[in-house]
């Protein structure tokens, strides 16, 4: 019978990469110890249970049928403990990362994440980005937080970009509307941003209570998806809408831009030991956000003149 003290937590180790990597001596490179050593675990592990986990067939190896089993049972748990330790010692070497925080998950996942690659490709730093919705508390732990509607009082801020919203959809459902009065097009709403649509529409000179408006999604990011497979047209800050405009899967239903009123700051946490590092973040962040605005504007304008 199996004696828990009696297995190392390094066998298991050991057996999981072999697994993992099919053969003793990529898994020794692996652990970066020598093959004897993972031959020595193997046998540990092999002696303990009174069992045989690998098939020996000459210059490779196979588990057997209770090798297998255990390898399923175990490969889980041994890459969650490897993760949790790598996430645990990135997080105590903080000198070079940089966390972001954010409230607005819809921007970081369509326009900040994309565009993380393009900062670390010239920075040393890597950027731990996180999003939540509450107010932050003295004690939270972050470096730089991106915001619309919170803020950081008596802190460092940036002013990125004022929002201007735009109304779009895909492109057949736009042909089949445009001739229609705007208050029968068919419209997307999400509960994240109830305002922006009544924003929209009384800058159209529009009743918000004669929209028809079918399709709810909670958040934006899951609203610009319903337009692009035709649910619908929706109205959306510039931003989140970028790329989708670039490629022709979502047109503007005209040229106007409407301010909603709101804008995108970023704040440096004043309990940050990462001052130039957020500093330095902050101004990418906005010059890329302000270019990629400005590129969009003058496309869509040689587009027109074509």
């Amino acid at each position: 019978m199996l004696k828990h003290l009696d297995v190392p937590l390094t066998a298991i180790r050991a057996f999981v990469t072999i697994g993992r990597h099919g053969t003793f001596t990529r898994a020794a490179a692996a652990l970066g110890i020598t093959q004897s050593a993972v031959s020595r675990h193997v046998a540990t592990l092999e002696k303990a249970a009174g069992i045989k986990l690998f098939e020996r067939r000459g210059a490779t190896i196979a588990l057997t049928t209770a090798g297998s089993q255990y390898y399923d049972a175990v490969k889980d748990a041994v890459a969650t403990i490897e993760l949790a330790t790598q996430q645990m010692f990135q997080g105590e070497n903080s000198n070079d990362r940089l966390m972001v925080r954010t409230s607005m998950p819809s921007f970081a996942m369509t326009v900040v994440v994309p565009m993380l690659g393009a900062f670390m490709a010239q920075s040393p730093l890597r950027v731990d980005l996180i999003t939540s919705l509450s107010p932050p508390l003295p004690q939270d732990e972050f470096d730089v937080l991106i915001t619309r509607d919170l803020a950081i009082p008596n802190s460092e801020s940036w002013e990125l970009l004022q929002e201007e919203l735009v109304c779009v959809g895909a492109p057949p459902l736009v042909q089949k509307h445009r001739a229609q009065a705007p208050h029968r097009w068919p419209m997307i709403a999400t509960t994240s941003r109830p305002d922006i649509l009544a924003t929209w529409a009384i800058a159209k000179d529009i009743s918000p209570d004669r929209l028809h408006v079918g399709a709810m999604y909670d958040h934006l990011f899951l609203a610009v998806a319903a337009a692009i497979g035709g649910t619908g047209f929706l109205v959306a800050p510039q931003l989140l809408v970028l790329d989708q405009l670039r490629a022709g899967t979502l047109i503007m239903l005209d040229d106007q831009k409407i301010s909603s009123g709101a804008t995108y700051w970023a704040y440096m946490n004043s309990q940050t030991q990462q001052v130039q590092a957020g500093r330095n973040f902050c101004r990418w962040l906005k010059g890329m956000l302000r270019t990629r605005v400005t590129q969009l504007a003058n496309e869509l304008s040689e587009a027109r003149t074509k």
